[in-house]
């Protein structure tokens, strides 16, 4: 009978106790936006501390509201954070499948005695598989395909209002078509502009609108054909403090000439590019220079720096940024431009440059407001990402394909095997949890299609076996993959780590063991 040594037996209790708390801490976080998942997903009500509440089910907004002290967990935060702002959406799916693969991994560990590197190794090959395999299933598509509007309707469709919110997004897609082009790369993100305001109604504008209350100037009602420069540079005049700085005379005669000088330079400049407005971002502007140009009817319109390029892109022309870039200015045309004094907006319409689209987004409430927000950026987020990976069947069906995949090559694939069916196991919940989600038995409806070539789910309304892309259920490719690469990042780090330490400096950390602890430090 072989001796077994109690100091190892500790050590592998610690590991264990620390893989547990690990998964715990990942499952917990998991299981508050599993339910999210699919077009019959529930909702979260989110209570902040001064009881301002809201209610959505958004895996993003939750994700980022969560209020943990366990460092795995706020990597998982913070993980979904990242595929937030990388792709737009996808948050949900990304936090459910790291939940499953770490939980399967841990039983591989914990239970098995599988070495933890040999796991994540089989996890990274199964990654790396499936990868190729998404993009080998995904089909093709441009702004003309009818398949977009159904990519936007999957993404946003079962969100608040959804049907409203796919036909904003959908409308304003049909504005940036352009029947002249056959390379369509439409970059929506910098084509659609949003506005939330639930003050005002739902309106999709061939152009750009502008939130101002305009006191100082007099804007006509409507200006056809209308140029436009765009200017970030300093147009502050002398501030009188300065010049009481200023003791000689004879240098504040300077100043003064020096910035009267300069305003003519820019009127001049100006009035040479025949524009009817100029856009600054700088908040303050020399009165000679307003009066100037009020002289010409030249408005000067103050706009935030965002603002700016986007009338810059819409335009297809430069912000100048130097004063000595003053004479090499360009000017680009709206085909109208006129002001809604009543609502506080300013319409820029387009005219044959580049297309810019605003979405404007209303609401009963700023809640309701905020929550349709979202579900219009998910929604244009999936369609940039179709437009560019690709779709593929979606409600699971492409997960449910790859999975059985995966299973079938890894038959004889040695030491890795199980870390790949982890991903193999990761996929498949996909299906069944929508399928949990919309009140079914999830395993026993995936029996019915795990044959099927990848095109084919269960209709949630009735049950039956479906092809995704009859049905109109698709999802874009590229936000997939990126769900399934922010999974693998924290599954790989959370399954490597044994001890959990809590660092007092670079130099000094304690490390938790059992009953004992022991204190590293500096020497």
């Amino acid at each position: 009978m072989t001796e077994q040594n109690p100091g190892n037996i500790q050590a592998q209790g610690a590991e264990n106790a620390a893989l547990e708390n690990n998964c715990a801490a990942v499952l917990s976080v998991a299981d508050t936006v599993r339910t999210t998942l699919g077009p019959k997903g529930l909702d979260k009500l989110l209570v902040d501390e001064l009881g301002n509440r809201f209610i959505t089910n958004d895996g993003a907004t939750i994700m980022l509201s969560i209020k943990t002290v366990h460092p795995v967990a706020k990597l998982v935060v913070e993980i979904a954070d990242r595929q937030e702002t990388k792709v737009g959406d996808g948050t949900t799916t990304a936090v459910v499948l790291a939940a499953e693969m770490i939980k399967e991994g841990k039983r591989l560990i914990a239970d098995v005695g599988i070495h933890p590197t040999l796991v994540v190794s089989g996890i990274e090959l199964g990654i790396q598989r499936s990868i190729e395999l998404f993009k080998q299933k995904a089909v093709k598509i441009n702004m003309k395909d009818a398949s977009l509007a159904q990519v936007i309707s999957t993404a946003a469709g079962s969100r608040m209002d959804g049907n409203q919110v796919v036909s904003l997004v959908s409308e304003a897609l049909n504005i940036l078509k352009n029947p002249k082009e056959k390379k369509e790369m439409v970059d929506l993100k910098k084509s659609i502009f949003l506005i939330n305001n639930p003050v005002l109604e739902d309106m999709v504008f061939d152009g750009i609108v502008i939130q101002r209350q305009f006191f100082d100037q007099q804007i006509p009602d409507k200006m056809e054909n209308v140029k436009a420069i765009l200017l970030k540079i300093d147009l502050k005049e002398i501030k009188e403090s300065l010049v009481k700085e200023v003791r000689n005379y004879d240098e504040i005669v300077r100043m003064k000439e020096s910035q009267t000088k300069v305003t003519k330079e820019i009127s001049d400049s100006i009035c040479k590019t025949g524009a009817g407005i100029v856009f600054v971002s700088s908040v303050h502007a020399d009165e000679q220079l307003l009066s100037n140009l009020l002289e010409k009817n030249i408005m000067l319109i103050h706009v935030s720096n965002e603002e700016l390029l986007n009338i810059a892109n819409a335009l297809d022309v430069q912000v100048v940024r130097r004063k000595e870039d003053m004479g090499k200015i360009s000017a680009g045309t709206f085909k109208s431009v006129y002001y809604d004094e009543e609502k506080g907006l300013f319409f820029l319409e387009n005219h044959g440059q580049r297309k810019m689209v605003t979405i404007i987004i209303s609401g009963v409430t700023k809640v309701t407001s905020q929550e349709r927000w979202r579900a219009v950026k998910d929604g244009i987020s999936a369609a940039q990402s179709a437009l560019t990976e690709g779709i593929v069947a979606g409600g699971g069906a492409v997960e449910l394909y790859i999975s059985e995949r995966l299973k079938e090559e890894n038959l004889n694939s040695g030491v890795d095997s199980m870390g790949i069916e982890v991903v193999a196991h990761a996929l498949s919940s996909i299906m069944r949890q929508i399928l949990t989600n919309a009140g079914f038995n999830g395993s026993e409806k995936m029996a019915e299609i795990k044959n099927k070539s990848g095109e084919y789910g269960i209709d949630i309304n009735t049950g039956k076996e479906e092809n995704m892309f009859e049905a109109g259920v698709v999802d874009s490719a590229g936000i997939k993959i990126n769900a399934l690469k922010s999974a693998a990042e924290i599954v790989k780090a959370v399954l490597r780590i044994d001890r959990i330490l809590i660092a007092h400096s670079p130099h000094n950390a304690v490390v938790g063991k059992s009953s004992n602890e022991t204190i590293l430090k500096d020497k």
